[in-house]
């Protein structure tokens, strides 16, 4: 599917910069290498703007040609996601959450946030492949309407922005039990909400579930979900209430102790940030502009 190429009325938007920016989001793992015929239809650009900027990406170490006609992205592009999971709060102290959620409950466990539409895998410990979907690991993307990171990612939203995406989303069939009701799926967001986890069975799958919840902010947002898998399939687990009772005491009590982690983190940064003292200058002093 081909997108359009991105505008903006803002006269800050630097045209360029979103170009090279869509051109690097058009490869995926249907689509590894491209020849510029199939890159200009896929961004919606004329051959030449997408003859340029796959040769400033080329130019800047971001692609690469592996052959005289086909464009390939290079190692250089992970810099882009690793500069946004280096500056995530829980990051840091996220992962060893995360294996031991792993070691307890014998499933595999994630941590996405909200990007428009869709949810984004910033952290994913697998137990085993539990999904037929391949490739499912940081970065990967899904709709938010079929799994339970994604109910509790509505489950944030306002009722405004709730309104606006079952307006505007169009509810895909993935499976037999996947909700594609807009009105019962407003039921089971509320739902979510009403209980602070969302448990969501055969919808993206027929034989996997997922049970989620909630991690907040300092400010008591919800910055990211956190969920636990199971494949029913080959789990003793066949209940949603077998679920529950195994599961959820120790998924909130991993995400008490990332939320734990936040805070901490933030009261850190901000006693060091108090301790850097403006030097005391008398009333009539004129600040000092040497230095940096």
């Amino acid at each position: 599917m081909s997108r359009p190429s991105p505008t903006s009325k803002n006269p800050a938007f630097i045209n360029g910069l979103a170009k090279g920016l869509a051109m690097i989001q058009i490869f995926n793992e249907e689509h590894t290498g491209l020849t510029l015929a199939e890159a200009a239809a896929r961004t919606g650009m004329t051959r030449a703007t997408a003859r340029r900027v796959l040769m400033t990406l080329e130019e800047l170490g971001f692609a690469t040609r592996i052959d005289a006609r086909r464009f390939v992205l290079t190692p250089r592009v992970l810099s882009l996601g690793c500069a946004y999971l280096s500056t995530m709060p829980f990051w840091s102290f996220a992962a060893p959450v995360l294996e031991s959620l792993v070691d307890e409950l014998g499933a595999t466990c994630s941590i996405a946030v909200l990007d428009y539409t869709e949810l984004v895998y910033v952290m994913r410990i697998p137990i085993r492949r539990i999904l037929s979907y391949t490739g499912i690991t940081i970065g990967s993307r899904l709709p938010i309407y079929c799994n339970s990171m994604g109910r509790v990612l509505l489950a944030s939203m306002d009722d405004h922005q709730l309104d606006n995406y079952l307006a505007n989303t169009a509810l895909i069939p993935l499976t037999p039990y996947t909700i594609t009701d807009p009105e019962k799926l407003r039921s089971a967001v509320i739902e979510a909400r009403r209980k602070g986890y969302a448990w969501v069975h055969g919808e993206m799958e027929e034989t996997v579930g997922g049970l989620a919840v909630p991690l907040f902010s300092a400010d008591g947002s919800v910055i990211a979900a956190l969920n636990a898998s199971v494949n029913q399939q080959a789990s003793d687990l066949r209940t949603e209430d077998e679920v529950l009772e195994r599961f959820l005491l120790s998924v909130r009590r991993a995400a008490k102790r990332l939320n734990a982690s936040l805070l901490l983190n933030i009261n850190q940064a901000r006693q060091y940030s108090s301790t850097r003292k403006i030097p005391h200058r008398r009333k009539h002093e004129a600040p000092r502009t040497s230095g940096h």
